[in-house]
């Protein structure tokens, strides 16, 4: 069902965005991700509803936290996210930079050898998720990227071209999307899919030792085209700007609920390294928690 057009409040809600974004790019690039960062920290601090979402993740996932813990990831969070954002805002600044590092890992040199017949990468909502298609991009690999559009649409318009930047086709998460990655793939084409959204669809599979409803979408379209499911991570160094990409082996082929689970070991292995790099504002076992508006 379409959202309904709201032209003046969506044109209220998107002014503070686009009045801070257009500051924050007077800015130096360093002062522009604290900026993101320090943003972020206090969004996960001062605002309820967020501090309250992540809390309730922190202790569903991973009980043996201490308090101190809880506030520490959840501040991390924050900065992560707030300097991430900023930088998909700002991704042809991002891009000239070149502040990632890498790649490393098992899976490098699959990745290298399916630049010209395809691959399906995966990664979640981790550290900078854009890092692997920008160092893609950077050395002549073209990666299509899925996402899902932002309901402002002042917003959406800003977002989707700066995705763009880092890599095109774009494709959203629709059935049209779904159509216009079969195609891309059945052409030889790369794509990167964020798997650790919440589907109410989904079959439930565990993921940081919780049940999740999760896609097979990344899987089912391995399978189909006969290509590789390559993991594929930035990870953010502790100096907050430069970022790690981590490219790992490529999951064996066997079946989609098989690779599925793989795909969520490898990000909750990922967490569990780095907890706070996760966007734990995510609602991802929204159907096991109380709601954390009430």
């Amino acid at each position: 069902m379409a959202r309904p057009r709201r032209p003046v409040a969506d044109a209220l809600a998107y002014a503070p965005i686009a009045l801070l974004t257009g500051f924050s790019r007077l800015l130096p690039w360093r002062a522009r991700l604290g900026l993101g960062a320090w943003i972020g920290r206090m969004a996960v601090t001062r605002i309820p509803r967020l501090r309250r979402r992540i809390e309730a993740n922190l202790r569903h996932v991973l009980p043996d936290l201490t308090a101190p813990d809880r506030t520490r990831i959840a501040r991390q969070t924050g900065d992560t996210f707030g300097r991430t954002f900023t930088e998909i805002l700002n991704n042809p600044a991002f891009h000239a930079r070149r502040t990632w590092t890498g790649p490393t890992g098992d899976g490098v040199s699959a990745l290298m050898a399916a630049a010209e017949t395809g691959a399906v990468l995966v990664t979640g909502h981790f550290g900078q998720w854009e890092a692997g298609r920008a160092w893609m991009k950077s050395i002549g690999i073209t990666c299509a990227g899925v996402y899902r559009p932002a309901d402002n649409p002042h917003l959406e318009t800003v977002y989707r071209r700066n995705l763009e930047a880092g890599g095109t086709p774009i494709f959203t998460k629709n059935a049209r999307g779904v159509r216009g990655m079969i195609k891309h793939l059945s052409g030889g084409g790369i794509v990167a899919i964020l798997n650790d959204q919440y589907d109410r669809r989904a079959e439930r599979f565990d993921f940081v030792g919780r049940s999740a409803p999760t896609a097979t979408i990344a899987a089912d379209l391995a399978l189909k085209f006969g290509l590789p499911l390559i993991p594929i991570y930035g990870i953010r160094d502790p100096d907050g700007e430069h970022v790690a990409v981590v490219v790992e082996a490529p999951i064996p082929h066997t079946d989609a609920a098989t690779m599925t689970q793989a795909v969520n070991d490898s990000l909750a292995a990922m967490i569990r390294a780095h907890p706070g790099q996760y966007y734990w504002m995510h609602r991802r076992w929204r159907k096991d928690l109380p709601d954390p508006e009430s």
